[in-house]
């Protein structure tokens, strides 16, 4: 005798029941919840990442470098505005790092961008 499984997509009804900041995956047999950028938690429930924080791996929030601020829910380090005028958050040292010289922060981008790029606007 030949047993076919069918699947339900849980996802369909009511988000799986995942959290309204959440994206829900279907999975064969089940699913999965996960929190949307900005939100830490199980998926069921998410909650956003405080002031001065940001989320990493779209799981976690972790504190934004040292001498910088972010608003709540902020989805990357990028969010992460140094308080000293022309730094960065350095993404690999997570302090705040000044623009090398003849290099000023682009503060759409939070990147050290050449002075000659921003007379060219």
């Amino acid at each position: 005798m030949i047993s076919i499984r069918i699947d339900i997509d849980e996802c369909l009804t009511n988000n799986g029941e995942c959290d309204v900041h959440a994206i829900c995956s279907n999975t064969i047999g089940s699913y999965n919840c996960t929190c949307n950028p900005g939100y830490s938690g199980n998926g069921f429930e998410c909650y956003p990442c405080y002031k001065n924080e940001y989320s990493f791996n779209d799981t976690t929030c972790v504190s934004c470098p040292v001498d910088s601020v972010s608003e709540i829910g902020s989805t990357s380090i990028i969010d992460c505005k140094c308080t000293s005028p022309n730094h960065y958050p350095n993404d690999q040292t997570f302090i705040c790092t000044p623009c090398p010289i003849g290099y000023l922060l682009d503060d759409n981008s939070n990147t050290c961008q050449s002075n000659f790029s921003f007379f060219l606007n």
